[in-house]
């Protein structure tokens, strides 16, 4: 395998990546604009929705000018809200072209194929977009695609074992490959002591959080859409969609599955969420006022729940199982520290860091705005979310701690020689 053949597997696998990503979505928006046509409506408009949702799923805001929508008048907006389900699909989709280059014996010419081919292909589609009613930002729509797909599909070309790839002898790693994880052995290796310590541990119990809260929401989510059915129906009943239209709304819903998750599971901390500007839903109780016909969000609580603060005991479980469950894996901790203490902090607070962290980021992705007026706030406040998950899941990792981490007397060469 040359670097010319390299080179143009990875354009080709570029290529499709974006056939494929976006003409899901222009072939959907074509069947639809076929079958539910306004004479008013140029076909083109299809085309320019599929990319507009293209690049909102990759980061791109889009600007709305002012206008008449639904028949009242609106000053101009901006659309920012990232419907992360059609993300991972996409994010799934470079990871694949990663994978497929990951056996090369040189990775950089087919790295250099695909980011041009991806690059050359998404100034067509923000050009094309370009409308005078809605617009992507032009800046926005030349970066953050080409780097969502470029750290996407060079972390699945340099992760896990290279795949075989035909014509190159199985096992052969490459010389960026051998680069990139030697650059981040050395800065493991440069870290002080204590965070090279403490790491690991707290790495899989704070994600184990993360995931725990994540898998609850999802749980809680599917239970209150089975138990409000009726609910759902009468909000689809309300926008008077037809077949296609409802089957529209139900897959634009399914791209935002992911968000609803992320706020469920900011309620579940108590922090709540929100739905436009001066609403809050939370265990405390929920002011939410009008909301837009979306039917999933006949789901949400109304009122003041008395049983809503039973929620916070989620992440207080999770945090003292995940604490627990590692210390098989805290050998080090309880290894280089001398005192139950200085462990217990060490690693619970690096627990409830990492928690935090996933969690704050989780909620600013899956936050942002996606109507005028009051709709241009929404989601979850990051910040907020990261202070109140730190100090719940603390409190009760540092505790747990005193059981995964505290120093094993018969391990430590200095204790041992004390008591000897």
């Amino acid at each position: 395998m040359n670097r010319r053949l390299t080179l143009a597997i990875g354009a080709v696998q570029a290529l499709i990546t974006v056939v494929i990503g976006l003409g899901a979505l222009a072939v959907s928006l074509s069947v639809l604009w076929l079958f539910e046509n306004d004479p008013q409506t140029h076909y083109v408009a299809a085309f320019r929705t599929a990319s507009d949702i293209w690049l909102l799923a990759q980061g791109v805001s889009l600007n709305v000018a002012a206008g008449t929508i639904l028949g009242l008048k609106v000053s101009a907006f901006a659309i920012s809200l990232i419907p992360l389900g059609y993300s991972i699909f996409l994010a799934w989709l470079a990871w694949r072209v990663g994978r497929r280059i990951s056996g090369a014996p040189e990775m950089w010419p087919a790295w250099l194929g695909s980011i041009a081919t991806y690059a050359a292909l998404t100034f067509f589609v923000v050009r094309g977009a370009d409308f005078k009613a809605i617009s992507p930002n032009q800046i926005m729509g030349m970066i953050f695609p080409v780097l969502f797909f470029a750290v996407i599909m060079i972390a699945g070309s340099v992760l896990g074992e290279p795949r075989p790839v035909y014509g190159v002898a199985k096992g052969v790693q490459s010389a960026e490959r051998a680069a990139i994880r030697g650059f981040f052995e050395k800065a493991y290796a440069a870290l002080p002591w204590v965070l090279r310590v403490v790491w690991s541990p707290a790495l899989r119990a704070g994600t184990a959080v993360t995931v725990g809260l994540l898998a609850i929401s999802a749980a809680g989510i599917a239970l209150l859409v089975a138990l409000n059915w009726i609910g759902i129906i009468t909000f689809y009943e309300s926008v008077h969609a037809t077949v296609l239209g409802g089957f529209a709304i139900t897959s634009a819903q399914i791209s935002l599955l992911p968000n609803f998750v992320v706020y469920a599971a900011s309620w579940l901390t108590g922090v709540g969420f929100s739905i436009g500007a001066g609403s809050l839903i939370s265990p405390l109780g929920s002011a939410a006022g009008p909301l837009p016909a979306i039917p999933v969000l006949a789901v949400l609580p109304q009122g003041t729940l008395g049983f809503g603060m039973i929620a916070i005991v989620v992440p207080l479980v999770l945090a003292f199982f995940a604490t627990l469950a590692i210390k098989k894996h805290a050998d080090d901790v309880r290894f280089e520290f001398a005192t139950p203490i200085a462990s217990a902090l060490a690693l619970g607070l690096s627990i409830a860091f990492v928690a935090a962290v996933e969690m704050a980021l989780l909620g600013w992705l899956a936050s942002g705005a996606f109507g005028p007026g009051r709709f241009q706030i929404n989601g979850v406040n990051p910040l907020v979310l990261f202070a109140v998950v730190f100090v719940e899941v603390a409190a009760v990792s540092v505790l747990a701690s005193f059981f995964s981490a505290r120093p094993d007397r018969p391990d430590h060469p200095l204790l041992t020689s004390k008591s000897d």
